[in-house]
């Protein structure tokens, strides 16, 4: 039988009117589901209309995998532009990033807003449902390889890969041109790979056909190469000569220590693989609108994608814009795809991990 106000304690009807009011902004839509109201407003308003949401959020947490030194300046850029926001975020690598915003969901831990993985942890993630679709308006004009159709994952840049050596031991007639040149014997002990290149192996694997691919990389790990965690470090151990090939660098890394004096050099191996950073947004994100203002900058021409051609190094998925490093550019890349790798990542984790036996 219900109750009826009139019955109860004054106290009680304070407390209800109070629940009322405040227990609904606690229970409140998915990420995804709220923004889709936005969807079809002109550009102004829209924007207006989430500036007065995020205002209130008044926060943007962030997990990503960019490096500290790019990170900051982007993110101050984009609190030039939205000033009332503040920015948090954690720096790891793809498998903690995962980890991490998987033991926060089961524990209903919701912290994060906005995240960046690699092709094969980002597929995860949507597969096991921490990801909700949002079709930014940025994304009009940018190539369809680096994007998924229903708006789970896009990314704002992409790297493609170089090989690097070091000018100090490695003569440039000398360098590795193909990737069969890996397999000679004289690269024994000289060359080294990341811990996470996983989706990099499956995607030539994928390229190749299984037979040919396992052939391959079963032949590159009897070179036994030393194996490394991040890009990053990889680079500045090449160029300290304790390694003389890096067959997977992001490109624009070795060009940049060029640049400063760096003994290295690179070659563009042939398929080029490129791998991106796909921006997601969080299923259960506590700040949704503050997410997608961040989300419709970083991925906007003038905003975070232009940050990250012109500034960093790294390459547009979208033409007409201007490269820092034009030697990076090809007519066609081999992209690092989610929904390839994703499916087999499991599968290819333990390949990789077997192969050149580092875990």
């Amino acid at each position: 039988m219900p109750i009826k106000i009139a019955s109860l304690p004054w106290r009680s009807i304070i407390l209800c009117i109070a629940l009322n009011l405040f227990v609904p902004s606690l229970i409140h839509a998915d990420a995804g589901a709220l923004l889709k109201s936005f969807e079809g407003l002109a550009a102004k308003q829209r924007e207006a209309k989430l500036i007065e949401e995020a205002k209130r959020e008044g926060k943007l947490v962030y997990y990503g995998t960019i490096a500290v030194d790019q990170s900051t300046p982007l993110l101050d850029a984009f609190k030039k532009q939205y000033p009332f926001l503040k920015t948090e975020y954690y720096r790891s690598g793809n498998v903690n990033i995962y980890n991490k915003t998987k033991t926060e969901a089961r524990a209903n831990n919701n912290n994060v807003d906005v995240i960046d993985l690699r092709a094969g942890e980002t597929n995860a993630l949507v597969k096991d449902g921490l990801i909700d679709p949002y079709l930014s308006p940025s994304r009009k004009g940018m190539m369809a390889e680096f994007m998924d159709a229903n708006g789970y994952w896009t990314a704002p840049f992409h790297s493609p890969m170089a090989l690097g050596y070091n000018t100090n031991y490695v003569k440039k007639e000398e360098a590795p041109r193909t990737y069969d040149d890996l397999l000679n014997p004289k690269w024994k002990g000289r060359m080294s790979l990341d811990v996470e290149d996983i989706d990099m192996m499956g995607t030539l694997i994928e390229y190749w056909g299984r037979e040919k691919g396992l052939a391959y990389f079963k032949k590159l790990a009897e070179n036994a190469p030393s194996m490394r965690q991040g890009h990053t470090f990889q680079a500045q151990f090449l160029a300290a000569g304790e390694v003389h090939v890096a067959p997977w660098l992001f490109g624009y890394r070795p060009l940049t220590m060029m640049q400063k004096g760096a003994p290295l050099n690179i070659v563009l191996l042939e398929p080029v693989l490129s791998a991106a950073n796909y921006m997601l947004l969080a299923k259960n994100a506590p700040h949704p609108h503050a997410a997608a203002l961040y989300l419709d900058w970083v991925l906007s021409r003038d905003g975070g994608m232009k940050f990250f051609t012109e500034q960093l190094g790294r390459s547009a998925p979208r033409v007409g814009m201007k490269d820092k490093f034009p030697e990076l550019q090809v007519s066609k890349y081999l992209p690092v795809d989610p929904e390839k790798i994703g499916p087999k990542f499991n599968e290819y984790a333990k390949l990789y991990c077997s192969m050149f036996k580092h875990c």
